[in-house]
């Protein structure tokens, strides 16, 4: 869980150490790096699987269930 430094406060507390705002900047720099490369990886990795769609008797059955589940909601008070 990622928490927000409060401004105003010259060091990161989030795990309890006290840094200097420097190594903090660097830290969250680091993070947001390492989060957008993680995220570009998995852009690549699964990009063929995003074109392909869902199968026609995939869309079906979810097309049942979704009927089924309104109707079940719809006879609800």
């Amino acid at each position: 869980m990622l928490m927000k430094r409060r401004e105003g406060h010259g060091a990161d507390q989030r795990d309890g150490v006290s840094r200097p705002e420097t190594q903090a900047n660097a830290g969250d720099l680091g993070l947001k790096a390492m989060r957008t490369g993680i995220g570009a990886e998995l852009k690549t990795l699964y990009s063929e699987v995003f074109r392909e769609g869902v199968p026609d008797a995939m869309a079906d059955l979810l097309r049942q269930l979704d009927q089924q589940t309104n109707a079940g909601s719809a006879q609800r008070p």
